[in-house]
């Protein structure tokens, strides 16, 4: 009766430790499938494209009234909601300061950063950027009286200047011309005003942004023809995604890419970021 009785409970024992083991196996096997999935179809599941932006550079991106609240237009807006309907998804865009983009984007508050920024060696460090989308040149606003002051990079040293906190021209003041004494600031609109009060004399952003400047305030122009030797020439922009396994997602963004440049739509989009601003300034 012992004998049999322990053999039962022997069987129950292994019966248990079986169980237990098919139950790890699962977990293990879930877990597996998490890690594998593609950033692309965890969009694709979740039903929405959530897009970090920081909406203070026009026309790429920026503010307008809307129904009592803000609304973020722009071109890199368009291109986001392009990037949705290509997967499927809604689109999601949260408005954040230019140097919490890619706190947001690695923590996984957002799924991609479309923002003017470029792709640069230190930021590839800490996420990966599809294809170029946009390039553009740098360009230097003054106040109008010092329009013709400024022809080279040495009449830049001399002088106090503004850029915008974390942007690509921030790199390119500190590491380019090797400057200390600048003024960088989260918005646009707020070092203009800094330079109208006299606090900076110059500013330093893209080419675009500096035209729609000149264009949008009193007493800025655009300084021309000035000659940027030490990497300064140029600003290229790229969509940023959180390292990892986004390789599905990134070549369909860039195929996008493609097909929007080949055909010239972007440009059409731009253009019409652009005739926006122009419209919100004569509201």
């Amino acid at each position: 009766m012992k004998k049999g009785l322990k053999k039962l409970m022997a069987l129950g024992l292994v019966a248990v430790l079986a169980a237990g083991m098919v139950g790890c196996g699962k977990k293990t096997d879930s877990k597996k499938t998490s890690e594998n999935t593609s950033k692309l179809q965890e969009i694709k599941d979740s039903g929405k494209l959530v897009v970090g932006t920081s909406p203070d550079y026009p026309p790429f991106e920026f503010l307008v009234a809307g129904k009592g609240s803000g609304d973020i237009v722009g071109a890199d807006i368009e291109l986001a909601k392009r990037i949705a309907k290509e997967a499927g998804v809604e689109l999601e865009i949260k408005g954040m300061d230019f140097d919490t983009l890619i706190p947001a984007l690695t923590s996984g508050q957002v799924d991609i950063v479309i923002t003017g920024m470029t792709p640069d060696e230190t930021r590839k460090k800490s996420v990966d950027f599809t294809d170029i989308y946009f390039k553009g040149k740098n360009g230097v606003i003054v106040k109008s009286k010092d329009v013709d002051k400024i022809k080279s990079e040495d009449d830049l040293k001399k002088l106090k200047l503004g850029v915008q906190k974390g942007s690509t021209q921030e790199t390119y003041v500190k590491d380019q011309l090797k400057m200390s004494d600048y003024k960088a600031l989260v918005s646009v609109p707020d070092l203009v005003m800094d330079m109208k009060n006299e606090n900076i004399d110059a500013i330093i952003l893209n080419d675009k942004v500096a035209n729609i400047n000149s264009e949008k305030y009193k007493g800025i122009k655009v300084v021309k023809n000035i000659e940027f030797t030490s990497g300064g020439d140029e600003e290229a922009m790229a969509i940023a995604v959180k390292k990892g396994n986004n390789k599905e997602f990134i070549d369909m963004m860039n195929n996008l890419i493609k097909k929007l440049n080949e055909t010239k739509e972007y440009d059409k989009i731009l253009a019409d970021a652009v005739d926006l601003v122009s419209k919100q300034e004569e509201k």
